[in-house]
Protein backbone atom coordinates (compact mmCIF):
# COMPACT_ATOMS: atom_id res chain seq x y z
CA UNK A 1 0.00 0.00 0.00
CA UNK A 2 1.21 3.48 -0.79
CA UNK A 3 0.25 7.10 -0.21
CA UNK A 4 -1.63 8.69 -3.10
CA UNK A 5 -0.39 11.97 -4.53
CA UNK A 6 -2.65 15.03 -4.93
CA UNK A 7 -3.42 14.27 -8.58
CA UNK A 8 -4.48 10.72 -7.74
CA UNK A 9 -6.60 11.97 -4.84
CA UNK A 10 -8.35 14.55 -7.04
CA UNK A 11 -9.05 11.88 -9.70
CA UNK A 12 -10.60 9.58 -7.10
CA UNK A 13 -12.63 12.42 -5.54
CA UNK A 14 -14.35 12.97 -8.89
CA UNK A 15 -15.93 9.52 -8.48
CA UNK A 16 -17.52 10.45 -5.14
CA UNK A 17 -20.44 12.73 -4.35
CA UNK A 18 -19.48 15.82 -2.31
CA UNK A 19 -16.50 14.37 -0.44
CA UNK A 20 -13.74 16.87 0.27
CA UNK A 21 -10.01 16.64 0.83
CA UNK A 22 -8.34 18.93 3.34
CA UNK A 23 -5.60 18.61 5.98
CA UNK A 24 -4.69 15.13 4.71
CA UNK A 25 -8.26 13.86 5.30
CA UNK A 26 -11.19 12.82 3.19
CA UNK A 27 -14.37 14.22 4.73
CA UNK A 28 -18.12 14.02 4.34
CA UNK A 29 -21.09 14.55 6.67
CA UNK A 30 -24.51 12.97 6.28
CA UNK A 31 -27.74 14.19 7.85
CA UNK A 32 -30.22 11.37 8.44
CA UNK A 33 -33.75 11.23 9.82
CA UNK A 34 -32.94 10.08 13.33
CA UNK A 35 -30.28 9.16 15.83
CA UNK A 36 -31.13 5.48 15.33
CA UNK A 37 -30.53 5.81 11.57
CA UNK A 38 -27.13 7.34 12.33
CA UNK A 39 -26.28 4.51 14.71
CA UNK A 40 -27.36 1.85 12.20
CA UNK A 41 -25.27 3.53 9.51
CA UNK A 42 -22.25 3.75 11.82
CA UNK A 43 -22.55 0.06 12.69
CA UNK A 44 -22.51 -0.94 9.01
CA UNK A 45 -19.44 1.23 8.42
CA UNK A 46 -17.80 -0.23 11.55
CA UNK A 47 -18.34 -3.78 10.26
CA UNK A 48 -16.79 -2.92 6.88
CA UNK A 49 -13.91 -1.12 8.61
CA UNK A 50 -13.11 -4.25 10.59
CA UNK A 51 -13.22 -6.39 7.45
CA UNK A 52 -10.65 -4.24 5.65
CA UNK A 53 -8.75 -3.30 8.83
CA UNK A 54 -9.10 0.41 8.12
CA UNK A 55 -10.89 2.54 10.70
CA UNK A 56 -12.35 6.02 10.16
CA UNK A 57 -13.00 8.78 12.59
CA UNK A 58 -16.77 9.03 13.00
CA UNK A 59 -18.32 12.10 14.58
CA UNK A 60 -21.94 11.63 15.67
CA UNK A 61 -24.23 14.49 16.63
CA UNK A 62 -27.85 13.38 16.97
CA UNK A 63 -29.01 12.91 13.34
CA UNK A 64 -25.69 13.76 11.67
CA UNK A 65 -22.65 11.60 11.13
CA UNK A 66 -19.36 12.84 9.70
CA UNK A 67 -16.49 10.69 8.47
CA UNK A 68 -12.81 11.61 8.38
CA UNK A 69 -10.68 9.14 6.47
CA UNK A 70 -6.89 8.92 6.38
CA UNK A 71 -4.26 6.21 6.38
CA UNK A 72 -2.39 7.19 9.52
CA UNK A 73 0.43 4.68 8.97
CA UNK A 74 1.26 6.42 5.68
CA UNK A 75 0.57 9.97 6.81
CA UNK A 76 -1.90 10.57 4.01
CA UNK A 77 -4.54 9.07 1.76
CA UNK A 78 -4.37 5.57 0.31
CA UNK A 79 -6.66 3.51 -1.89
CA UNK A 80 -8.15 2.03 1.32
CA UNK A 81 -9.58 5.45 2.17
CA UNK A 82 -11.37 5.54 -1.16
CA UNK A 83 -12.51 1.93 -0.81
CA UNK A 84 -14.14 2.84 2.50
CA UNK A 85 -15.54 6.14 1.16
CA UNK A 86 -17.16 4.26 -1.73
CA UNK A 87 -18.64 1.74 0.69
CA UNK A 88 -20.01 4.58 2.84
CA UNK A 89 -21.47 6.32 -0.20
CA UNK A 90 -23.02 3.12 -1.62
CA UNK A 91 -24.49 2.17 1.76
CA UNK A 92 -26.00 5.62 2.22
CA UNK A 93 -27.46 5.59 -1.29
CA UNK A 94 -28.96 2.12 -0.81
CA UNK A 95 -30.46 2.64 2.64
CA UNK A 96 -31.17 6.33 3.09
CA UNK A 97 -31.30 8.11 -0.26
CA UNK A 98 -34.97 7.31 -0.89
CA UNK A 99 -35.99 8.89 2.45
Amino acid sequence: MYKLNKTQIQEELLKLDNWSFSNNLLFKAYKLNSFMDVMSFSNLVSDKSEQINHHPKMIIDYNTIAFELSTHSLGGISILDFELANFIEDTYDELFQSD
